[in-house]
């Protein structure tokens, strides 16, 4: 399959996510196209891939403006073929329900305002990047991740994303994608 994957990101998270995706289905014989949503300014036409997977970071309640306007000018192209979105944010890793439910809100609301709506959404746990945070962050996230009963050791950066259903996530989506595309 043709794929097109367009990330947007603030921390680095995302991108390592992206690549991952891109890396793993470059390895199952898949043609990737992956672009960083900052530097796109036009997908493909959508003869050119088979399906599309989205990816951003949740911030203070919404996704960054380059992919919401990605998604927006390029709705076309991406809801003629099935489309997968990734959202990462560290209430992905939360055990509180509502914060994990609270995330589907936000993909609402980007589907909403985009136009694009995704076939599959999976939200991925994020990281805490501590040693790249200045003083106010850090010591912020501290406190919510010590509150949270997370990680507090600002002297080292905690993942907390989960690879293997990640994969599964991206593996089932692949396999899907032929069957769905027949419907849209």
């Amino acid at each position: 399959m043709r794929i097109l994957l367009v990330y947007a990101t603030v921390e680095g998270q995302t991108r390592k996510i992206a690549t991952h995706v891109a890396e793993r289905l470059s390895g199952s014989g898949h043609d990737i196209t992956l672009i960083d949503a900052t530097d796109a300014k036009a997908a493909p036409a959508a003869d050119s891939f088979d399906a599309s997977i989205l990816l951003a970071p949740v911030h203070v309640g919404t996704f960054p403006a380059p992919l919401r306007h990605f998604a927006k000018a390029n709705v076309e192209a991406l809801m003629a073929r099935p489309g997968a979105f990734i959202s990462v944010s560290l209430a992905a890793a939360s055990a509180d329900k509502g914060e994990v439910a609270e995330i589907a809100g936000y993909v609402d609301k980007f589907s909403k305002e985009t136009g694009w709506w995704p076939v599959s959404v999976h939200n991925a746990a994020g990281a805490l990047k501590f040693t790249e945070y200045d003083f106010f962050r850090r010591w912020m996230l501290k406190r919510i991740a010590e509150k949270e009963g997370g990680p507090t050791d600002t002297s080292r950066d905690h993942e907390f994303t989960d690879w293997n259903t990640l994969d599964a996530f991206v593996d089932g989506f692949v396999a899907h994608a032929p069957t769905v595309a027949g419907k849209i």
